[in-house]
C-alpha cells in the first residue's frame, strides 16, 4: 500500500513524521521553511490523514515499512534523512534499526526510544476499546490534546490549538484505535540507540509534558555524537508551537551534513 505524501521543494530528500493522532499537516511551516532549500516529504502514515488502514495488522514496523516502499514509490535510491515526532519517532527509529542503509541521517523530535510500560500500555487498550465503541475519537481529544501543548501556547496561539483539534477530531477512529494498540506492543529501541552511527540530532520541548526534558537529554548520550537542542516556547509540539526555533535547528544540522 501506497501511503499518501505531501511533498515541497526540490534538492536532497528529507522525510517527516508526524505524531499521534495527527497528519502531514503539522509539518506546513517545515514545508515552507525546509522546502526552500531540500525535498520535504511528508507522509500521511497508515491510518491517519488521507492514508486508509489497509488490511494488514497495524504495527510501528509496518509503518516503518510502508515509509520504505514510499520512497521506493518515488524511486528515491540510496539514503535520505528521516526525522519523526512521536510517533513519527518511533516509526523513524524502525527505520534506522531494519533499513539502515536508507537512512543518511535523523531528526529525533520530541520522542522517545523507549516501549510502553505495562501501565501505560493497558491506558492505549482501554482508549482503542472506548473509541471503538464510540466510533468518535472524542476521548482521545479530551485526554490528550490538553497535554500536547505547553500551557502558554493556549493563551498565544489559540488557533493553533484550534487546529490541532479538528485534526484530531476529524481522524478515523478505527485508524486511531488501531494506531493505539500498535503504540502500545512496539519495540523497545534503547539498545538500538548505542548501534546508530549516523548524525543525529534530538530536539525537545522546553515544557513538554508528555516527554520529559531528562529523557531526550539521555536519548541524546546513548545515540554516539548526537546534538541536543531544546526549543522554547514549546511542548510537546516543537515545530507547530515554535517554528521558526525549530526550523534553525533542523536547517542548521543540514547544512553541517553538507
Amino acid at each position: 500500500m501506497i501511503i499518501t505524501t505531501t511533498e515541497a521543494g526540490h534538492g536532497p530528500a528529507i522525510v517527516l513524521l508526524h505524531g499521534f493522532p495527527l497528519d502531514q499537516s503539522m509539518w506546513h511551516a517545515q514545508r515552507s521553511e525546509i522546502g526552500k532549500h531540500y525535498r520535504v516529504i511528508t507522509p500521511d502514515l497508515s491510518g491517519h490523514g488521507q492514508t486508509p488502514l489497509g488490511d494488514q495488522p497495524l504495527t510501528v514496523d509496518r509503518m516503518a515499512d510502508d515509509v520504505v516502499e514510499l520512497l521506493d514509490h518515488l524511486q528515491i535510491e540510496g539514503s535520505v534523512v528521516i526525522g519523526g515526532l512521536s510517533m513519527g519517532g518511533y516509526v523513524a527509529l524502525s527505520i534506522v534499526a531494519r533499513y539502515p542503509n536508507r537512512v543518511r541521517a535523523l531528526l529525533l523530535i520530541n520522542t522517545r526510544a523507549g516501549a510502553d510500560v505495562p501501565d501505560t500500555a493497558r491506558i492505549r487498550e482501554e482508549l482503542a476499546r472506548v473509541v471503538e465503541q464510540a466510533k468518535s475519537t472524542s476521548i482521545v481529544v479530551h485526554t490528550m490534546l490538553p497535554r500536547l501543548f505547553a500551557p502558554e501556547t493556549f493563551q498565544t496561539q489559540p488557533e493553533l490549538v484550534a487546529s490541532m483539534r479538528k485534526v484530531m477530531t476529524e481522524s478515523d477512529p478505527v485508524g486511531v484505535a488501531a494506531t493505539s494498540r500498535a503504540l502500545a506492543t512496539r519495540t523497545d529501541r534503547v539498545p538500538d540507540l548505542a548501534k546508530i552511527k549516523i548524525p543525529t540530532l534530538v530536539i525537545a520541548g522546553s515544557n513538554d509534558q508528555l516527554i520529559p526534558l531528562a529523557e531526550s537529554e539521555a536519548m541524546a548520550v546513548a545515540i554516539p555524537g548526537s546534538d541536543l537542542v531544546v526549543i522554547p516556547d514549546s511542548g510537546h509540539l516543537s515545530p507547530l508551537e515554535n517554528p521558526d526555533a525549530t526550523n534553525a535547528a533542523i536547517s542548521a544540522f543540514l547544512g553541517r551534513l553538507a
